[in-house]
């Protein structure tokens, strides 16, 4: 293709996301891996909508949690394919394994990055704390403080990629840039970012099968040498990206370089800051410049390589830097600062003073007047200041010390031993009677209709005695705990996404360790696992590992058929055919493409003492299944249950509608109602015998929009792959409930 100079532009409204999508479909890249986290996750909402509508063959693939979407990149890159991933956070931190992996093996790629604060606690908004972990992974990596930035800096990554064989990191801050709309410019025509960006440059891949190639060796001694390769790589990119950045400008008028350098060239104070707090600066550079009191703003647009050269041009005669940060290093100089003051050293500048702070960790606001203005004052003050300035402290910009005094007075009580076995020892369940047992969980924030906790609560109806909960992340988790309140009048756990049977584990190995040595009191705990909203996608590996253990615990998935909490991404329990805001409908692509996951059926092969499916619609059942759960971990074995969740937000349905949902599912066989007892299958309720059974479409129809099509004529052919295959479910769990060895 030729190169155009000046390419046509036109206008773009849209956020950060929107640009890094609009950026994605106009590079043209063979394939995406998915995984949706928060906020990143309307990225791949996008392209898969493009997708779905017929307006990009990018080959999009939703893995099961960020190492699965990761790892599906790489075999993409490693066949040869121009690829593209979107994460933020922990999502990071989880791929972190596989990306040494992708730098080692030369792979190119592009990862969006929405930064975001890594937990704990947990917390969805802007912090570099997941930045700075990639710093050392041997990937480029390329700052976005604006959203046209985004846009612009995802087409020049690939490009520098490709060219040194290594891969990219586009860093945009989360919600700060993310979801912040702007009046962009991007080309109007597709074709001219394809002829700058390139064809692929021809590199083995593993489909060349003339010419056979190992990838990811084992290696000892020589391993020392393939470092030198990637510093060699970087010293490449540190050459060409200058290249890059002026045949962009030349194609579009708008000039990048290593650093920006913003206000007074003279200036004595200035300060370094990244991304959105950088633009938010500026307008105080210029007020300042008004004042005849000259600053200079300093921000970079590549921190791999490190552009140390430019950096201290940049840095020029300054005599005092604040180096602000929205991270922490702790127990050690800043990352950028220690970069920075590192690069003047060798450099031979000994007088710039390096002043660091830390801001904004959380996703707390930086502000023109609030806090560029008095960081720049400090700089211009310094050391002149107020000492708590120079303390420990003091370089959290924007941190309070609260009150010492102050004891935020209960707001939950203990439930008495009394109160929690309140149900023990009935063996008639009358719901009425067990409606006034205490529950262990009050106020809550979960839209109307959610069937996160109609499901606990009447589970819960079936246990006595001192319980433990641990949550994965979800609805249920977040709508719980805002500090400083808790729903819970129990002890609570919640440690990452996919994590509680894991961490139920190492407590319930300490629990029974302290209490045969009698450091604990003699008494009985019952530990409760919950998840949902996916979390039995990313934490399958863990909660399958519980199962093999036979871990004393009770784990209790509430489906809700997505990723409810972060936008209704599509994970695999959800239905064929299902709509989700990555698995849209469309006139190529027509909503989930694959079946829905049968978890109780894959547990089933790791010989677990006790598994179930419980329904709100029958709340004799599920009591009766509560108290057989609470037995098997008394007898020390592992339980399982899943139950069935109205997500009325993300489905499109009526709230009031929840236990009928439910109840058309159960007689549907959806989602049957069974247990299996070491083993030995049992049909709790089989609608069949009482003349009950319906049609799948009957349950789908009321389901609201997110299921409902599929009873449409239009999609007869879905709901029929559906039916063949809830039937086939059907039949084989009533056979193996006639025949025990089954």
């Amino acid at each position: 293709m030729q190169l155009l100079n000046n390419a046509k532009q036109k206008m773009f409204l849209g956020n950060g996301n929107d640009a890094a999508a609009q950026a994605i479909l106009d590079i043209k890249f063979d394939g995406e891996g998915y995984y949706p986290i928060t906020p990143s996750s309307e990225v791949g909402e996008i392209v898969s909508k493009a997708v779905a509508d017929g307006k990009s063959d990018i080959s999009f693939v939703v893995g099961t949690s960020e190492l699965a979407a990761i790892g599906i990149c790489t075999g993409m890159a490693l066949a040869g394919g121009r690829v593209v991933d979107v994460t933020s956070a922990q999502g990071l931190l989880l791929k972190a394994e596989e990306m040494p992996s992708i730098s080692g093996l030369g792979l190119p790629m592009v990862l969006n990055l929405s930064t975001r604060e890594v937990n704990a606690p947990l917390n969805i908004k802007n912090g570099h704390s997941d930045l700075a972990a990639a710093l050392g992974w041997g990937w480029l990596i390329f700052m976005a403080p604006n959203v046209q930035s985004v846009y612009d800096m995802n087409i020049i990554a690939i490009k520098v990629a490709e060219a040194v064989g290594l891969p990219a990191i586009v860093a945009y801050d989360g919600f700060h840039t993310s979801h912040a709309n702007r009046r962009i410019e991007i080309f109007e025509n597709a074709a001219d970012v394809a002829a700058f960006v390139g064809d692929k440059p021809a590199r083995q891949n593993i489909l060349d099968l003339e010419h056979p190639t190992t990838f990811g060796p084992y290696m000892n001694d020589d391993l020392i040498n393939t470092k030198v390769l990637l510093e060699r790589k970087m010293a490449k990119a540190y050459e060409i990206i200058p290249q890059i950045f002026a045949a962009y400008a030349e194609l579009t008028g708008r000039q990048y370089d290593f650093v920006e350098v913003y206000g007074d060239a003279n200036a004595e104070s200035g300060m370094l800051a990244l991304n959105s707090a950088a633009e938010a600066a500026k307008t105080v550079v210029d007020e300042l410049q008004e004042e005849d009191k000259g600053v200079k703003l300093i921000t970079p647009y590549v921190l791999r390589p490190f552009p140390a050269k430019a950096m201290v041009e940049a840095v020029g005669g300054l005599k005092r830097l604040v180096v602000a940060e929205r991270v922490s290093q702790y127990g050690a100089a800043n990352y950028m600062e220690n970069e920075v003051g590192a690069a003047l050293q060798k450099a031979g500048n000994s007088t710039t003073e390096l002043i660091s702070r830390v801001y904004g960790i959380g996703g707390l606001n930086f502000r023109p007047d609030e806090d560029a203005r008095p960081m720049f004052e400090l700089a211009m003050n310094w050391p002149n200041v107020d000492d708590s300035h120079k303390t420990l402290e003091g370089r959290y910009w924007g941190a309070w010390p609260g009150d010492a005094n102050y004891h935020p007075p209960a707001t939950l009580k203990r439930m008495t031993t009394e109160e929690t076995t309140w149900n023990a020892g009935r063996d008639k369940i009358d719901l009425k009677e067990l409606s006034n047992m205490p529950s262990r969980f009050e106020k809550h924030s979960a839209c109307p209709g959610c069937g996160i906790f109609t499901n606990l609560n009447q589970f819960m109806r079936g246990i006595d005695g001192n319980v433990v909960f641990l949550f994965n992340t979800g609805c249920g988790m977040v709508v719980t705990t805002g500090f400083p309140q808790t729903t819970f009048k129990v002890s609570y756990v919640h440690n990452l996404f996919h994590n509680a049977s894991s961490t139920a584990t190492g407590i319930v190995e300490m629990y029974h360790r302290f209490r045969a040595k009698g450091e604990i009191p003699d008494e009985e705990i019952t530990f409760i696992c919950v998840s949902g909203d996916g979390g039995d996608d990313i934490g399958m590996d863990q909660l399958i590992g519980s199962a093999l253990r036979n871990d004393p615990i009770i784990f209790l998935e509430y489906d809700n058929k997505g990723y409810m909490n972060t936008g209704g991404q599509l994970c695999y329990t959800g239905i064929l055919g299902q709509r989700n805001s990555n698995a849209p409908i469309g006139k190529v692509v027509a909503g989930k493409q694959t079946q829905h996951k049968d978890i109780v059926e894959i547990l089933r092969g790791t010989n677990a003492p006790y598994l179930f499916t419980g329904a709100e619609s029958n709340p004799r059942d599920l009591i009766m299944k509560a108290r057989k759960a609470q037995a098997t971990v008394r007898n020390g074995g592992f339980a399982f249950g899943k139950l069935f969740s109205p997500c009325p937000l993300n489905w499109g349905s009526d709230p009031a509608m929840g236990n009928e949902i439910i109840d058309r599912l159960v007689k549907s066989c959806v989602h049957p109602l069974y247990e299996i007892e070491n083993g030995v299958t049992t049909l709790n309720y089989n609608p069949e015998k009482v003349n009950a059974k319906i049609p799948v479409t009957e349950a789908l129809k009321v389901m609201g929009s997110a299921f409902a099509h599929l009873a449409n004529e239009k999609y007869a052919k879905e709901a029929e792959e559906i039916q063949r295959e809830v039937d086939t479910r059907w039949e084989r769990l009533k056979a193996r409930a006639e025949n025990p060895v089954l």
